[in-house]
């Protein structure tokens, strides 16, 4: 539902807009009939507003260098609600493509919005539009493990909608969100309290594919509470119904990590390679070896060691083929960590050599090179252990989060 389908439902509904004022709407018929004229005037704005703003976001981004998006705040025709609708879209398409990209329009998006002048729209209208901006940079946050700040921005979403109290469904999308930062910093039962809430507004709404989000949010609650077969559970109900190739993706990845959990592992194997094929056909680039490397990291916690290495070369390839050169190293470690406490220290100082001249190759930061040549010398010496590979992956994934937030 758009601001103006709200706006529009104002106008029709005295109930509404009783709610919506702040007051008890007159029993004077001519106050009446102004308040509907008002609320259909403004609702016949923001249509226009999209009509001549078609797609203006996209052409900005797309003849704009990302490094300079941040000026584009400034733009009289980016500094509307349909503008500001467009960013959201935009927002919600690069999460899983480039979640830095989606957190530079997020952060554009939130610069706009609380900037307007107050007068250039209704409150409940900016109440939406401001809520939708910080609760869209709550997201990109979350992708990229900046939670703190992800909580910051989140509860100014919630904040702002706090004196609408027809504006369930937006506190409901709010509250989704919510859920899932909660979730994964551990605050589970909070978490699903939220996601609970959420799922009955949605499907009040007839929102279907948000109801399953949550529902998916869920399970993953459940699953890093370690409720590994209740999780399974819900998850296998989702994908029964699942909407749309991303959903089924997200459920056949979790059922995958269910799956390993619980030491079916045939099971787990066909749900990892159900996952990627979607990623893969969906063009999230960098989920594909997240999926990988995630599912090679759990099989061998659990003692499958040949499917765990097969996954993480699979994932360290598909690294390597995105440009994603650290990462490709973070996952080359986890491997020679395996070599390590096996013994096998030929096969580990090879690999490290090779990680040690990609680093080297790309120009990056010299104490991780250092740090991998003298791991290299210490498997050398006989002196490796599987501690040592942790320490030297704790810092080149130290050093790589610490480029990406400077990078905002």
């Amino acid at each position: 539902m758009t601001h103006s389908d709200d706006v529009a439902h104002l106008a029709e509904c005295p109930a509404c807009r009783q709610r919506f004022a702040a007051n008890v709407v007159p029993f004077d018929p001519a106050v009446r009939r102004n308040r509907e004229r008002e609320f259909t005037s403004i609702a016949g704005k923001l249509e226009r507003e999209r009509d001549e703003s078609s797609d203006v976001v996209a052409r900005y981004l797309r003849d704009t260098p990302t490094e300079e998006w941040s000026r584009l705040a400034e733009m009289p025709d980016l500094r509307n609600n349909a503008a500001l609708e467009q960013m959201s879209e935009e927002v919600r398409r690069r999460l899983d493509r480039n979640s830095m990209d989606a957190l530079a329009v997020a952060n554009m998006a939130t610069s706009i919005s609380e900037s307007l002048h107050p007068s250039a729209y209704p409150a409940i209208v900016m109440a939406q539009l401001r809520s939708t901006a910080w609760r869209d940079r709550a997201n990109a946050l979350r992708y990229v493990s900046r939670y703190e700040e992800a909580l910051q921005s989140i509860e100014r979403a919630e904040s702002v909608l706090q004196h609408f109290e027809t504006l369930t469904y937006d506190r409901a999308v709010v509250h989704l969100v919510k859920g899932m930062i909660l979730a994964q910093i551990g605050r589970f039962d909070e978490a699903h309290a939220f996601l609970s809430e959420c799922k009955i507004v949605f499907r009040a709404h007839r929102d279907a594919r948000r109801y399953q989000q949550a529902a998916l949010a869920e399970g993953s609650a459940l699953y890093e509470a370690a409720r590994y077969a209740e999780a399974k559970l819900v998850f296998e109900d989702l994908l029964k119904n699942a909407l749309d190739l991303e959903i089924q993706a997200h459920i056949h990845n979790n059922l995958g990590y269910c799956a390993t959990q619980l030491s079916d592992f045939v099971s787990a194997n066909i749900h990892f390679s159900e996952a990627i094929a979607k990623f893969t056909d969906l063009g999230f680039t960098t989920e594909v070896p997240r999926t990988e490397r995630g599912a090679g990291l759990v099989f061998i916690a659990r003692g499958q060691i040949a499917t765990g290495l097969e996954r993480l070369y699979n994932a360290r390839r598909a690294f390597r083929a995105a440009g994603m050169v650290e990462d490709a190293a973070l996952c080359a470690l986890h491997i020679a960590s395996v070599f390590v406490e096996r013994g096998d220290d030929s096969e580990a100082r090879s690999l490290i050599q090779t990680v040690a001249d990609e680093l080297a190759a790309a120009g990056l930061d010299k104490n991780a090179i250092a740090a991998v040549v003298r791991l290299r010398d210490a498997i050398d010496m006989d002196d490796a252990t599987v501690e040592t590979v942790r320490t030297v992956h704790a810092l080149i994934e130290g050093l790589r989060d610490s480029v990406h937030e400077s990078a905002n």
